[in-house]
């Protein structure tokens, strides 16, 4: 690839982050537990709102990739509480243009050094079952099932499978 760079987004990059999370919600419907149609809604001030570090959750790691300066991927890395050791991964999108060329790994793996740098033991993620290009991509790095399959949103009839990959050697 060309000139790849994944970097943290911050709250001046809050209409590139709407762009890229609406367009994902439109491309793959079937894999996030929300919808275009619920967050196409939301005035601008929250997704500002979302990426102002005085307002969102204290530990996230909002990320997007881009190529030659164009967005063309999203994940956020997600620690819900200080005391918890388990960092869940949301929001995990890659272009349909670029996918299969590393860019998915790329994001996982930032986020993955990230949680290891905050001395975290785990990292969780639920993925949708017919998504087998995903369920794949987090295999191949590590992630194993865990859990019983869930529905992805109230009145779907897809199941997510959740799953987590092992940081650390010292737990359980």
């Amino acid at each position: 690839m060309s000139s790849l760079n994944i970097r943290v987004l911050n709250k001046e990059d809050w209409a590139i982050y709407k762009e890229l999370r609406l367009l994902s919600l439109q491309d793959s419907p079937d894999s996030f537990g929300s919808s275009y149609e619920h967050e196409v809604q939301f005035p601008n001030e929250e997704w500002v709102s979302r990426l102002d570090p005085d307002n969102r959750a204290k530990y996230a790691r909002p990320l997007i990739a881009e190529l030659n300066g164009v967005a063309i991927g999203l994940a956020w890395g997600m620690l819900h509480s200080p005391s918890d050791k388990t960092a869940h991964i949301y929001q995990m999108w890659v272009s349909s243009r670029v996918r299969g060329q590393g860019v998915g790994r790329l994001l996982l793996n930032k986020i993955i050094e990230w949680a290891k740098n905050c001395g975290l033991d785990y990292i969780s993620l639920a993925v949708t079952t017919t998504n087998m290009a995903a369920v794949h991509l987090y295999k191949t790095i590590g992630f194993e099932p865990c859990g019983s399959l869930g529905r992805l949103r109230e009145i779907s009839v897809l199941s997510v499978q959740p799953m987590r990959l092992k940081l650390c050697t010292n737990v359980a």
